[in-house]
């Protein structure tokens, strides 16, 4: 009996081949954020891992046609492994976005990776690279996400978006979608504006542009909009939107009334109550402001000839046999749109 247990006391051990293979932390390179630019034979992407030690942070570059080729590349040249689990931001090049081949193959690739989460979350900017580089200079822990979190999710001058939600909104709008875009500016980072992705290519949208889309999707909390009022600028501070649409075809147009209600706070002012008279001049001014911004980010939807705001799977579901009936595009052609911001502002500042 007692040789028995012996025996099987030598063996579990190689039972438990699991762990021969498996590597300590230190070990790996725990990759946090990831830049993919268009380069003359596929991408150049750049890896930043995480910086667990003190001093600077070390960024790894490899050119490949794949993100698999990339990270074995950089394997043979670095004492540890490449790991994606720990992945949290990806920043795509200007380039690379408008070559839609490219975007989709790599797209595609962070779909299916297993080791690449489906929240890892998307920015576009003219330069990865450069941006990448920036971000490890400023946060080496935690990359982008911190910066990314702190002003995509409480400013709103931009939609965050991740990997899952993308790819989604670009099969339901037929390939077109917008990303978050950061630009380095001096030695900083500043997230501000869009880019509007197609099959097409890409287009930049500026700042009004862009705040032009969220109010579009009723999802411009925390914009900050400025009406001028008796030589006075006087700020509102957006609490909650909301954005209807109603469709209507009538002949060979289409009319989609856009409402947006907006609710918000004035901010500053010259210490006193407004009276209700001048509440009502204001919401109007505001509600001015809103339709022109939006009317602007219509028009240039229009010209690009792409719905990259996402309304044409609105008007489909609205009017299915008239989408039946023409494409998609002989529907954007059709569409002319009405615009009704309702202003409603909530608080009127007090006296201090």
């Amino acid at each position: 009996m007692y040789k028995k247990f012996v025996l099987l006391a030598l063996a579990v051990p190689f039972f438990l081949t699991g762990c021969w293979d498996k590597k300590d932390p230190e070990d790996r390179a725990f990759i946090i954020t990831l830049g993919a630019d268009a380069a003359e034979n596929g991408c150049h992407f750049t890896f930043a891992p995480a910086n667990i030690e003190t001093g600077e942070a070390e960024i790894y570059a490899a050119e490949s046609e794949t993100l698999s080729g990339a990270v074995a590349q950089v394997d043979t040249y670095t004492s540890r492994k490449t790991d994606l689990g720990q992945l949290k931001t990806v920043i795509l090049g200007e380039g690379l976005l408008r070559d839609s081949a490219r975007l989709d193959a790599l797209l595609g690739e962070l779909e299916r990776s297993q080791a690449v989460s489906e929240k890892v979350m998307l920015l576009a900017a003219d330069s990865a690279a450069a941006c990448v580089e920036k971000a490890m200079k400023e946060d080496s822990k935690t990359g982008l996400w911190d910066f990314y979190k702190n002003t995509a999710e409480e400013v709103a001058v931009t939609k965050g978006i991740d990997l899952d939600t993308f790819l989604t909104e670009r099969t339901e709008r037929g390939g077109n979608g917008v990303l978050p875009r950061i630009r380095a500016e001096g030695e900083r980072l500043r997230l501000g504006g869009g880019m509007a992705v197609s099959a097409r290519g890409a287009s930049i949208l500026n700042e009004e542009e862009e705040r032009g889309y969220l109010f579009l999707l009723g999802d411009a909390e925390g914009a900050v909009l400025e009406g001028r009022y008796k030589a006075a600028v006087l700020p509102l501070a957006v609490t909650k939107t909301k954005a209807d649409y109603d469709f209507q075809a009538a002949g060979d147009t289409v009319l989609c009334t856009v409402t947006l209600p907006v609710e918000g706070t004035l901010q500053g002012g010259r210490g006193e109550l407004l009276s209700a008279e001048q509440k009502t001049e204001l919401e109007s001014i505001f509600s001015a402001s809103i339709k022109e911004e939006v009317e602007h980010t219509i028009k240039t939807a229009l010209s690009e000839g792409v719905d990259f705001l996402g309304i044409l799977p609105r008007a489909e579901r609205a009017l299915p046999q008239l989408a039946k009936a023409c494409t998609r595009e002989q529907l954007w052609e059709r569409m002319a749109f009405c615009v009704v911001p309702k202003v409603q502002i909530t608080d009127m500042g007090r006296k201090r």
